[in-house]
């Protein structure tokens, strides 16, 4: 069997010049190893793997979605992810779950080495992942109520020195923040875009007119701001992207972007659109009529359908983008196709027609699509150390759908690519490799000493009672990630809830009735073994390092029958692998308790210098007379091993006033939903939709309160 050879590929800079060209390929041949990337022989190569693909697609469904239109109804009983290829369901990497070295610093306490500040709850040292805050202790960006908000902390109190607005109906945006610049990472649609207020250089752009009228998928924005003026900031360039935010992280001011696209601009058309309803009703309206006539509008679609995929261009399944380069104060606006097709691959085994893009972006410059590795695969599971960033899909697979199929073929397998980051301007995709079943999120890979532990749960179909989790251990050797180690039967019928990677140890925490926290000693990577065993009611969705041989765990209660009660915050001893042990634990709230920190890690913030864990959270509760009232606001716990876990305090903030009240009976004021804290000094700032509250450290006594203006 051919080889593909490891590519050096272009990636997608803001500033400076590409060194051109690509490492030659072989044409793979015979059979493909699933497990590689390959790369195409050109466009011509590309058109003809995704026609043929889509085209066998249309053949065996009628459609490219894996419904089964063929017993005549419109989405039948198997409705798979024939496009996507993914059977996954996580989303991209940035919900929580745990893994990786302890963050920001050797000793997990959360602090930016060598200052006094914490930063985001990221994964591994040194790489930070996007998040609606970032600080350097002097300054706080946030993003809140469709805006930047530039807010001074070196002085005596906080200053709002500036807001720009970024877009009409613009909510969600995720920031890096590197010396003078930010990145902001959008997810929006087309429809969102127009003109907004702002200065003439801010005008919006009418993405429908490059992308086409048809496209209705989402979008990725990227926004590069000059934050050097804060009383001014302004959007240098914009770059709007054919397709999903996966993920992203960066390091030493390079961000790596993974931008997931679907297939554009194709008019396939539906059996129904050919089934003939005026004959259908004169032939009688019979049910072997009907049966008949579906038939021939299947084929009939069928026949339309691959006449269109003949048709298609590069331009239908490579994503396009938009740039608008603002530098110069009028709006220069170019577009495109973002990937060359020698820049594409595809792995062994198909795994969809999405466009994956691991996109490289340099802070120190302005936004231009000058290339990029793409990859024909969903990719849902982005994670990254210092030197390397993996993407982690779980192929569809047919068998999942099919009550006939063997048990052999219903188990799942997920496929790992690494590409190599330590080039600044480029991304180099390097290896493969496979797993047995799914990942949880990005927490459950981890890098040690050159190897790449991975934790995943495999089942028959969706039989759970043939549930059970792994530790795999797997090595580069050549292009290929190939397995050395793995230790298996960890929660038998259970589901993986949470992981964490420290050194050689692993920890995962798995769930149905009862909460099983594991032990896995990964000291031999050739000999993963399980240590130890602790059960107890509920579970715990995150693990943070909190000292020496100490885990806390955020989590839920539950009863030993498994019915899930309300948030719990839990201390482990972890200092015997083969006893591990819960030291303390408390509920907070009632059944309905809900904490933002269950599924996103950077809703956590652990301040080691004083002990001190503080997360949001709210819930729901029904005193004696039936009447219900709703708690939220950000609380802090003082964490000791001997002391145990102890309510701080907890931080409110106030009501936003409207100056328009839609809802004369309700009203419209409402509890803002505290969602982030950071340490700065001696005080802790919460940010919510309205504003950011400072408070003190040791008390978290209300010292200081910005409001951020409405948009």
């Amino acid at each position: 069997m051919s080889r593909p050879i490891a590519l050096a590929l272009p990636a997608f800079l803001l500033l400076g010049a590409l060194a051109s060209g690509c490492s030659d390929r072989e044409e793979p041949g015979g059979d493909l190893d699933p497990r590689v990337l390959y790369g195409f022989g050109g466009c011509d190569d590309l058109l003809s793997y995704t026609k043929g693909e889509a085209k066998s697609l249309i053949d065996q469904y009628g459609n490219l979605y894996g419904y089964d239109y063929s017993n005549g109804g419109w989405f039948g009983e198997g409705d798979g992810a024939g496009l996507s290829g993914s059977g996954s369901g996580t989303d991209g990497g940035d919900s929580a779950g745990e893994g990786g070295e302890p963050p920001q610093d050797d000793n997990g306490d959360g602090g930016v080495e060598g200052e006094d500040y914490s930063g985001t709850n990221v994964q591994e040292a040194g790489v930070d992942e996007p998040d609606v805050v970032k600080t350097d202790g002097e300054r706080i960006l946030a993003f809140a109520r469709g805006q930047l908000h530039f807010v001074d902390v070196s002085g005596a109190s906080p200053t709002l020195r500036g807001s720009l607005a970024l877009g009409a109906d613009l909510w969600d945006a995720q920031i890096f923040m590197h010396e003078d610049r930010a990145l902001l990472l959008v997810r929006t649609w087309p429809y969102y875009y127009g003109d907004y207020e702002g200065a003439p250089q801010q005008q919006g752009v009418d993405l429908q007119q490059y992308f086409g009228p048809d496209y209705y998928s989402g979008v990725t924005r990227l926004i590069e701001v000059d934050i050097s003026n804060p009383e001014a900031m302004k959007i240098v360039s914009n770059l709007h992207i054919a397709g999903d935010l996966v993920s992203a992280r960066m390091v030493d001011g390079v961000a790596r972007v993974v931008v997931r696209s679907q297939p554009n601009g194709l008019k396939l058309k539906e059996p129904y659109e050919f089934f003939d309803y005026q004959a259908f009703e004169l032939g009688g309206g019979t049910d072997a009529l009907y049966q008949h006539m579906w038939q021939v509008a299947l084929a009939q679609s069928k026949v339309f359908n691959k006449a269109v995929i003949d048709a298609s261009t590069i331009d239908n399944w490579l994503p396009r983008y938009v740039r608008e380069d603002l530098s110069n104060g009028q709006a220069a606006i170019s577009t495109g196709v973002l990937l060359d097709c020698d820049d594409v691959m595809h792995p062994g085994v198909y795994s969809g027609l999405s466009t994956l893009g691991v996109l490289t972006v340099d802070l120190e410059g302005h936004l231009t699509p000058t290339g990029g590795v793409g990859v024909f695969s969903e990719g849902e599971t982005v994670y990254a150390s210092k030197q390397n960033l993996y993407v982690a899909t779980t192929p569809w697979n047919p068998a999942d759908w099919d009550p006939e199929a063997s048990a052999e073929d219903q188990g799942r397998t997920t496929y790992i690519h690494k590409f190599d980051i330590q080039d600044r301007s480029r991304a180099n995709y390097v290896a493969s490799g496979s797993v047995r079943g799914w990942l949880l999120s990005q927490w459950a890979m981890s890098e040690f000493q050159g190897d790449l532990r991975v934790a995943s749960t495999d089942s028959l179909g969706w039989d759970q009672a043939t549930s059970e989790s792994f530790v795999s251990v797997l090595r580069q050797e050549g292009d290929e990630l190939q397995q050395i180690g793995q230790v298996g039967g960890l929660g038998k019928t259970e589901q993986i809830q949470g992981v964490r990677f420290i050194g050689d140890k692993g920890y995962v925490v798995t769930f149905r009735q009862t909460d099983p926290l594991y032990t896995v000693d990964v000291s031999d990577p050739a000999k993963p073994v399980v240590a130890g065993e602790l059960k107890i009611p509920g579970f715990s969705a995150y693990l943070h390092p909190v000292g020496e041989d100490l885990l806390l765990g955020v989590g839920r209660d539950g009863t030993e029958e498994g019915q899930l009660l309300g948030i719990q915050l839990s201390l482990f001893d972890v200092s015997d692998d083969a006893v591990p042990k819960q030291l303390h634990k408390t509920s907070i709230g009632s059944d309905w308790g809900w904490s933002e920190a269950l599924f996103d890690h950077k809703a956590f913030l652990w301040w080691g210098k004083t002990g001190l864990a503080m997360l949001p959270l709210e819930w729901g509760s029904y005193d004696d007379n039936l009447g219900y009232t709703w708690e939220q606001g950000a609380f802090g716990f003082r964490v000791d091993k001997e002391d145990g876990i102890a309510l701080v305090g907890e931080v409110q903030h106030p009501e936003p006033v409207v100056d328009e009240c839609w809802d004369e009976y309700y009203g419209c004021n409402y509890s803002p939903m505290l969602r982030r804290s950071i340490v700065i000094g001696e005080q802790v700032f919460t940010l919510s939709d309205v504003g950011l509250k400072a408070s003190a450290l040791a008390d978290l006594s209300d010292a200081h309160w910005v409001e951020f203006p409405q948009n």
